[in-house]
């Protein structure tokens, strides 16, 4: 009967075990997460592996969504998903997410990650980057539709053109549809790795380099407050010690 009854109740609680529906990019960016439209089994990314082990610990199951960036703003704004991975900090987001933050700031010691933005052009390119000036451009900057850069660029005074992916934008590069491609270093870099014929070159320095986070939607944040703070604190406890454990065996990874 004892046995019985631990069963139930151990049923019980498994079956309202809570369950966070999390967002992320449908393209890869190695080491963070691997796999395009569906996660590699194998290894899915040192950031999908941190926040597998910080759902375990703080009792969450993960509902992993991969998705296009703008669909994954748009259905983080609607309160479709509760949580996005990998999001940098910005006003207009922190409207419709609730990041991390401490003294009105983003946290940076709960982030996910830290990335860099840089710009890849043909290597017959005239164009010219300084660290705060682009010229030379004949043709628009190509961005991924939803990302941060868009606006950073915006800003700088440099005309963008979205498309949907690294493969649509490295494409429209090579056939001079645009003069430049700005994209996560990571990413970029990945890409040429597996198409090394392609007449691509980087230019340095990085356009810049910005901390990553997982803010949640509005209303999880508001109806859940202790689980968002259990997984910001997971993140910044267990993120330095994962990375320095599991680098190498995304290096050493057949991706």
């Amino acid at each position: 009967m004892k046995s019985l009854l631990t069963l139930l109740l151990l049923g019980c609680c498994a079956a309202r075990a809570e369950t966070l529906a999390m967002g992320i990019g449908d393209q890869a960016f190695p080491p963070y997460k691997l796999g395009d439209a569906a996660l590699d089994p194998r290894h899915p990314g040192l950031t999908v592996e941190l926040m597998q082990d910080a759902a375990r610990g703080c009792g969450l199951a993960l509902d992993i969504r991969l998705l296009p960036g703008a669909r994954l703003l748009k259905e983080l704004e609607n309160g479709d998903i509760d949580a996005v991975m990998m999001l940098s900090y910005s006003a207009e987001r922190a409207a419709y997410a609730v990041y991390p933050l401490r003294d009105g700031k983003p946290d940076e010691s709960r982030r996910l990650a830290t990335l860099s933005y840089v710009l890849y052009v043909r290597n017959d390119s005239a164009a010219r980057w300084d660290g705060k000036k682009l010229t030379q451009l004949r043709h628009r900057v190509g961005t991924n539709t939803g990302w941060s850069i868009n606006r950073d660029l915006q800003l700088m005074g440099v005309p963008t053109e979205t498309a949907n992916s690294v493969a649509q934008n490295f494409f429209k590069l090579v056939n001079q549809r645009i003069d430049a491609y700005a994209v996560h270093e990571s990413l970029g870099d990945a890409y040429l790795e597996h198409n090394p014929s392609l007449p691509i070159r980087k230019l340095q320095p990085p356009i810049s380099t910005k901390p990553y986070f997982l803010p949640f939607s509005r209303h999880y944040a508001a109806s859940h407050p202790r689980q968002a703070e259990c997984l910001w604190n997971a993140i910044s406890k267990n993120r330095d010690e994962q990375l320095r454990r599991r680098i190498p065996f995304y290096l050493d990874a057949d991706s």
